[in-house]
């Protein structure tokens, strides 16, 4: 059988909670941050490619031919739009149709080739030592040769762009830490209110008398905690069971030895008081009968407590009936001889079952105990085993004097016994009879006696579906 795991400590469920949630949030918040810089440059970026093409529009104007040459004009206002704080620098230069410089700031190259479409263009450039971006325009300048293309460029260097990329994410950037934190605090405040059922439920527990095995109300806890409520129930109704089951045993426990020791005590009394050796002898005797009696209801209180060990871990392996009917006759043969009982054996051939071995030999060996000592000298006991279907049936069966009709309604009870058997019983045999049976999915019931009088038991199992190489084989 595969084994489990070993479980990792559970820690707070409101802090691994928090941590599922806050963490896949916070991923989230950074993928956005990550988006929101892009959109911020963006934005700023527009907004200065704007202002560069709006200056380089107003120097194209203010671009002429006169004098016998071309002339620029620079208007304040085309440098006036690069106002701001941050102390930008803004280079402007104006190249004729040869790339040569007509008019601006020397050293700020124009782009090769020049471009031949009238569309603005947007580029990197280095001026002194320093990063601007620029625009490139071409202006056509009529002549009286004809039209002159001039290219206009106009470049500014990236220090308000940067400042308003900062101030645009930065924005964002609160205002998103602002709504994890309020998640944060709202998904912990709620986490900690739905908690509050499972702490009562678990006040309720240990405030709880370790007698007291009423079943806890689910409608107080939430549907997904419901089914754990309901098996935390179950087992304390199986829990109430078995300690019910084991008061009752200590309680008939405890009445079945006060008894033989009580008769003990005043055999003792009688050994001590008298002065002839048989009576003396007699006296011993009866005590010796007594701890025969009680030897074997100690071994049955055993058998008893391994049930219900058995029952807790269940221990199955394939056992062949027939096989073990055979065994057990053999070692109580001794036993049959001297109460002149004769033992016999039926089998049909092997009768494979699934159960526990040393159970199902205290099961066998119960039954044929008792069709011997309850038998009577000159009886005959039958131990029979055969296949019905499905199921092995075991019987065993005598010609003894058999159970009053008032009866056998009790015998697989504990500790009853019946009106008319003779002492030594404890009435805890048949009793674990049926329990082991019940134990493996069979069951034991009283028959009537093949030959018509006398007592008889037939325990049915379920077949193993897989008899193999485990099988117990007892011979």
């Amino acid at each position: 059988m595969r084994r489990d795991p070993r479980p990792r400590p559970a820690g707070s469920l409101r802090v691994r909670l928090i941590v599922w949630m806050i963490v896949p949030i916070t991923a989230i918040l950074g993928v956005s941050l990550w988006l929101s810089f892009a959109s911020a440059f963006r934005q700023a970026t527009l907004v200065m490619h704007r202002q560069l093409l709006s200056s380089a529009r107003m120097i194209a104007e203010q671009t002429r031919y006169r004098d016998d040459a071309i002339r620029v004009v620079v208007p304040p206002a085309a440098l006036e739009l690069f106002s701001t704080d941050n102390h930008d620098e803004v280079s402007y230069a104006v190249f004729d149709r040869g790339g040569d410089l007509i008019a601006g700031f020397p050293g700020l190259d124009p782009p090769d080739p020049l471009p031949a479409s009238f569309d603005a263009l947007y580029l990197p450039r280095q001026f002194r030592d320093e990063a601007m971006d620029a625009v490139v325009l071409r202006q056509p300048v009529i002549a009286p040769t004809g039209v002159e293309p001039v290219v206009v460029m106009v470049g500014e260097t990236l220090k308000a762009r940067e400042a308003m990329v900062r101030s645009l994410w930065l924005s964002g950037f609160l205002e998103q830490a602002a709504l994890v934190v309020a998640a944060a605090i709202a998904i912990w405040v709620g986490i900690t209110w739905e908690l509050q059922p499972l702490l009562r439920l678990r006040r309720a527990v240990l405030d709880r008398p370790a007698d007291a095995f009423e079943p806890f109300s689910t409608a107080a806890v939430q549907s997904e905690v419901r089914p754990l409520v309901q098996a935390l129930n179950d087992h304390m109704t199986r829990l109430s069971a078995y300690l019910q089951r084991q008061r009752r045993f200590l309680d008939s426990t405890a009445h079945q030895l006060r008894t033989p020791l009580a008769v003990m005590k005043t055999q003792v009394a009688l050994a001590r008081r008298g002065s002839d050796p048989a009576e003396v002898s007699a006296v011993l005797a009866e005590i010796d009968g007594t701890l025969t009696a009680m030897a074997r209801v100690t071994s049955q209180l055993l058998t008893l407590g391994r049930v219900e060990h058995e029952r807790a871990q269940l221990a199955v392996e394939t056992v062949d009936l027939s096989a073990l009917a055979r065994d057990v006759a053999a070692t109580i043969a001794p036993l049959a001889l001297d109460a002149g009982v004769e033992l016999a054996v039926n089998s049909d051939g092997p009768c494979i079952v699934a159960a526990s071995t040393v159970l199902l030999r205290e099961t066998v060996a119960n039954l044929v105990d008792n069709a011997v000592v309850h038998a009577g000298s000159g009886a005959v006991a039958t131990v029979s085993v055969a296949r019905n279907g499905q199921m092995a049936v075991l019987t065993v069966s005598d010609t003894g004097r058999g159970i009053a009709p008032q009866d056998r309604a009790r015998v697989f009870q504990r500790f009853q016994r019946g009106h008319d058997v003779a002492g030594g019983g404890s009435g805890l045999g048949l009793a674990i009879v049926a329990e082991i049976a019940e134990m493996f999915a069979g069951w034991a019931e009283l028959i009537d006696p093949p030959c018509g009088k006398g007592f008889a038991v037939r325990l049915s199992l379920p077949l193993a579906q897989r008899p193999a190489a485990s099988t117990k084989a007892l011979v």
